[in-house]
């Protein structure tokens, strides 16, 4: 019965009429895509000579060093333990309140697991972090997503990470170490953003996509 519940999990992400178009659209995260792809060459650095990493690289060097031969499975766990446990948490920066609806192009404040590193930040910033690290052991970014919610008991909206392939199926990465492999009650999708596309969860799809369009051809 866990098997159909995760195939069925699995399949809600499979719906390629949800993709609005390119992360360019998303400005504020195809930003901090491109400042990632900067910071590759000191994160190669850094794995290749220890003496080459700041202070705030050392553990993540470590990390990556370590899980680079271990399952997918247990990959999961080591990148979500670590940033979880690891680093300081700040109060999201958007708004709490229960009437405001979340939009795709929604403006929000996005970090490179450097700077997550140094100064911890949001659940965008774990969940962004935790994609980073898991692209850094070997995973592919189509088959990476942050995947952004409204929780419906908290009354907030909250960041995860989205993992998908062919071995593991699909597993969500929460701030509270929790790895789902079934869709969680008390989470409303809202969007989700890879390096490469944006989807639209929500039921008011046409909407989002048209603020898209119109940011972008201002």
């Amino acid at each position: 019965m866990f098997g159909w519940f995760a195939t069925a999990f699995a399949e809600e992400f499979d719906n390629h009429s949800n993709r609005i178009g390119p992360a360019s659209l998303l400005e504020d995260w195809y930003a901090v895509v491109q400042r990632s792809e900067k910071e590759h060459a000191q994160i190669e650095a850094c794995l290749e000579d220890e003496s080459k990493c700041t202070q705030h690289m050392k553990s993540m060097r470590t990390l990556i060093l370590r899980g680079r031969d271990l399952k997918p499975r247990q990959k999961l766990s080591l990148v979500n333990r670590f940033i979880n446990k690891e680093r300081r948490y700040t109060r999201d920066r958007r708004s709490n309140d229960a009437s405001v609806e979340s939009h795709v192009d929604q403006r929000q404040h996005w970090s490179t697991l450097l700077d997550f590193l140094e100064k911890g930040g949001d659940c965008e910033d774990y969940a962004t972090s935790k994609y980073a690290l898991l692209k850094l052991l070997g995973f592919k970014p189509r088959e990476l997503r942050v995947l952004i919610v409204y929780d419906r008991t908290a009354r907030e909206h909250h960041a995860l990470t989205l993992v998908k392939n062919e071995e593991l199926g699909l597993h969500l990465l929460d701030s509270d170490n929790a790895i789902y492999r079934v869709r969680p009650f008390h989470y409303r999708y809202v969007y989700s953003v890879n390096e490469e596309s944006i989807w639209d969860h929500s039921l008011d799809r046409e909407p989002s996509a048209r603020r898209l369009r119109m940011r972008r051809s201002r």
